[in-house]
């Protein structure tokens, strides 16, 4: 189905056509080594420039889902699943997936109520003997794992989460929801690594691959640290986009500081 272009838009219309491109993509309509039509044809059936459809084209390429090889055309990457842009929202994982509308589902491998180790128990500044729920799982996208998530959450602030399904529920909307907690702010670092034994195994990747751990650690209001989140995703499949914008600050000296 060819997309319908809105000129009154304010969105242009190269970045609408981009985002047709990359919902095909993404939902895994346009599969993976698929040819695209030439440019030319692209131009015709969407009654487009050429030169709108190239740059299209261009913002795909330099997102990593299409690939240009000379003489044969445009094709389908699709290596590029999950993208996150470290702009400030708390969300889950599988919001931002809803989000940009890919499929994916969810592997239960642990859900448990335990006393945690003293690292833990220091970043959630627990009291001796305080009870976390911890929970482990994948997230599945295109019948591959990409995700391995650990969570650790205060279980005073959460009692009875053990009792919810969360192969088919919501992580952080539950906990908004269900449990009203009031999220203030997180703190969100990301490591570069290699998969270690385990990780390779649950992500289905050699040992020694690249993998980008997540850490991130929310407060509540009043700066109260309730929940611990870490990530190993599959470095192929993910990578950070940052827009930076020059501020117009008052300058001693002209030309760009580093």
């Amino acid at each position: 189905m060819l997309l319908k272009i809105d000129p009154s838009s304010p969105v242009p219309i190269n970045e609408q056509i981009a985002q047709w491109m990359r919902q095909n993509i993404l939902s895994g309509k346009w599969p993976r080594n698929q040819k695209l039509q030439s440019e030319s044809n692209l131009a015709a059936n969407l009654k487009v420039s050429r030169g709108t459809i190239r740059k299209a084209i261009e913002t795909l390429i330099d997102e990593r889902l299409l690939m240009r090889t000379h003489g044969k055309g445009t094709f389908v990457k699709n290596n590029l699943i999950f993208e996150q842009q470290p702009s400030g929202r708390i969300a889950g994982f599988s919001r931002d997936l809803i989000s940009r509308g890919i499929p994916y589902s969810t592997d239960m491998l642990l859900s448990e109520i335990i006393v945690p180790d003293p690292e833990i128990s220091d970043l959630l500044s627990l009291k001796s003997k305080q009870k976390i729920y911890h929970m482990k799982r994948l997230r599945i996208v295109h019948q591959k794992p990409v995700i391995f998530i650990e969570n650790h959450i205060v279980y005073d602030f959460c009692k009875g989460i053990e009792n919810i399904d969360f192969n088919t529920q919501q992580f952080y909307t539950t906990l908004e929801e269900k449990f009203k907690l009031n999220f203030d702010w997180a703190r969100r670092t990301y490591i570069a690594k290699i998969a270690d034994e385990n990780i390779a195994q649950l992500l289905e990747i050699d040992i020694g691959a690249p993998v980008m751990f997540l850490e991130e650690l929310y407060h509540l209001v009043g700066d109260i640290p309730v929940e611990l989140t870490r990530a190993w995703i599959n470095a192929e499949v993910f990578h950070i986009t940052t827009l930076i914008k020059r501020e117009n600050e008052k300058r001693d000296k002209p030309g760009i500081y580093r």
